[in-house]
């Protein structure tokens, strides 16, 4: 995908670095117990409204938004839990400091305020997602959100507030669980959340086979380490958690990656593009990237949840691309280029007519011929990687088992030898809600 907060969004905000992780109490909130309402701006840190932040430069989408989604929701379970609501939450009164944090105020307390925050929290992640406030003319499209971000959003916003989620069922699906919380299990919750948005410590890189990629400037580093906090009584620093070591079998890839998100790179066939994905091996693939293809002067800005896509602004059906313009049909081939389900495809297709060697840095080299057509897996996988010759290809895997490199060599009458590669960086663990989407 292209990162949530790209460089037209660093340039209104500053660098968006992690802040420390873990919990700390926010500042204290004089005059609560004296009764008197609150105004929004006596508690707000430095920084620039979210409004301000999303109208000068473009929405917050992907990975990006699903954290601000998680860490503000678990934020807000917490400060509901010790009896304070009436947030107020509106894209005015969210700000977001140079540090990446986002600081809102509490307003009095009243029976009917939870509920009505959750609305507002919906109305929040859906402007940082579309760039407009719900009822600010056309209806806002909610099919490019991750699933996991978009199965709670309808719930947030229904007229009847008692048919409305609480912040702690909020965390809870967002977290990919059912919404039933016993009381017990609430602060495990909330912990596992916050342990889930604690800074990511990537591991030694070696250069990979694209000079100066994505993943390696500022801009995209920006974009996954936002910091999500409400002020009062919780705060939450919101990055994706790295995954957890294991002694992979190389021919389960799927297994290996599980629920991962990752940022991929690819160069051949016409395509150069970069983004990032996230894979779940029961739901549909989500991409967000940014392509340039065939004689198209500029790059084009790509979303594919399955088989719907929004190339430039428009939607198209990933499985039937048209071939004009190029972003459509490049971007299908991306997704065939880079999934996953290709690997396993291509490991499976290539039977005993596959060699193994261990890498001198650790991981594996593997190699392979099969045919054209090694088959499709569910939802969100390729179809055909060529119509017609043999696919020679080349993986390499970490140590874990997780995809670093893959090498596509495909043969044509019509176009010959097509070489196509695809580097994998930053592998990250996440949790989506299983289903259709």
């Amino acid at each position: 995908m292209s990162a949530g907060i790209d460089a037209s969004h660093r340039g209104a905000v500053g660098t968006l670095d992690a802040a420390p992780g873990g919990f700390s109490h926010g500042r204290e909130v004089d005059g609560w117990n004296e009764g008197r309402a609150l105004q929004p701006h006596d508690y707000l840190g430095g920084g620039r409204p979210l409004g301000d932040v999303v109208r000068a430069a473009g929405p917050v989408r992907g990975e990006a938004l699903h954290r601000l989604a998680l860490g503000s929701a678990t934020a807000m379970a917490r400060l509901h839990l010790a009896g304070i609501a009436g947030l107020r939450l509106h894209p005015g009164n969210v700000m977001i400091e140079a540090n990446g944090q986002v600081y809102v105020a509490p307003g009095p307390r009243d029976s009917e305020f939870p509920s009505r925050d959750v609305r507002d929290w919906a109305d929040v992640i859906v402007f940082a997602a579309a760039g407009r406030r719900a009822g600010e003319g056309e209806e806002p499209d909610l099919d490019r959100l991750l699933p996991a971000v978009r199965a709670v959003i309808d719930e947030c916003r229904q007229a009847d507030p008692g048919s409305r989620p609480t912040a702690v069922e909020l965390v809870s699906i967002l977290l990919g669980h059912s919404a039933a919380v016993s009381r017990a299990s609430v602060d495990d919750l909330l912990r596992e959340a916050e342990n889930r948005l604690r800074p990511y410590e990537p591991p030694p890189y070696e250069a990979t086979l694209v000079p100066t990629p994505l993943w390696r400037k500022p801009v995209f580093l920006a974009g996954t380490a936002i910091g999500v906090s409400i002020v009062a009584a919780a705060a939450v620093t919101v990055v994706m958690t790295s995954g957890s070591a294991r002694e992979p079998d190389w021919r389960d890839v799927l297994g290996a990656i599980d629920r991962r998100t990752a940022t991929f790179q690819v160069a051949g066939d016409g395509i150069i593009a970069e983004g990032r994905f996230s894979f779940d091996p029961d739901a549909a693939t989500a991409y967000e990237m940014r392509l340039t293809c065939g004689n198209a002067p500029q790059a084009v800005d790509v979303s594919i949840v399955g088989d719907r896509g929004v190339a430039a602004g428009v939607p198209f059906d990933v499985a039937r691309p048209q071939f004009e313009p190029c972003a459509q049909m490049a971007a299908a081939s991306v997704r065939g280029y880079t999934s996953p389900h290709t690997i396993k495809a291509l490991i499976d297709a290539a039977g005993t007519d596959v060699s193994v060697a261990p890498e001198p840095g650790g991981g594996l080299a593997i190699s392979g011929t099969t045919t054209a057509n090694p088959g499709a897996g569910p939802a969100g996988s390729p179809g055909r990687i060529a119509e017609e010759g043999p696919v020679a290809f080349e993986l390499r895997l970490a140590g874990d088992g997780l995809p670093v490199r893959l090498r596509l060599q495909t043969k044509t009458r019509a176009q010959g030898s097509t070489v196509v590669e695809t580097a994998y960086r930053d592998w990250r663990e996440f949790e989506a809600v299983t289903g259709r989407s």
